[in-house]
């Protein structure tokens, strides 16, 4: 018996060190964390002239996001419904102010036509204005969703192009 117990209390001893051990691990723990992520703040690029892709122009706000509602992207983010004054110079190349429309806006001319090229892809319309309209601000239109020109990362702010 002695024997059996001799044996048996350093094992116990030792199980007993390492749950002890685990629970001190876990309880020195810093407690988990929410995952952070990061967010852009919505860029109007009020008074930048900037390049829309049209998806299309419709007399009213609901039958613009009706339409817009229509287009599958999956998780990918396609138009945005804006009225269509909100782009001096949008009305002069399509649609009229009192209009609304499906638009993404961009700075660079690459990620216009890459936008295109992608929803066109998917199917859907995709017309890019010929010449740059000035925002005057107001609803998102999808600025920082395309890369820097110099390959750094997303474009999160105007460049020499869409500044008057």
């Amino acid at each position: 018996m002695r024997r059996l117990v001799a044996r048996t209390v350093p094992t116990v001893g030792v199980v007993a060190f390492i749950v002890g051990a685990a629970v001190v691990g876990r309880t020195a723990q810093a407690p988990p964390q929410p995952e952070v992520v990061a967010t852009m703040k919505p860029d109007s690029g009020a008074g930048e002239l900037q390049i829309l892709v049209v998806g299309g122009v419709f007399d009213s706000r609901a039958g613009a996001q009706a339409a817009n509602r229509e287009l599958r992207l999956g998780e990918t983010q396609g138009y945005y419904v804006v009225p269509v004054a909100q782009f001096q110079g949008f009305g002069q190349q399509i649609g009229r102010p009192g209009d609304f429309a499906l638009v993404s806006a961009f700075r660079t001319k690459e990620g216009a036509a890459e936008f295109a090229r992608a929803m066109i892809a998917a199917g859907h319309p995709a017309t890019i204005l010929p010449e740059r309209v000035r925002s005057l601000g107001g609803v998102y239109a999808g600025l920082g969703q395309e890369a820097a020109p110099d390959g750094s990362g997303p474009l999160v702010g105007p460049i020499p192009a869409s500044l008057p």
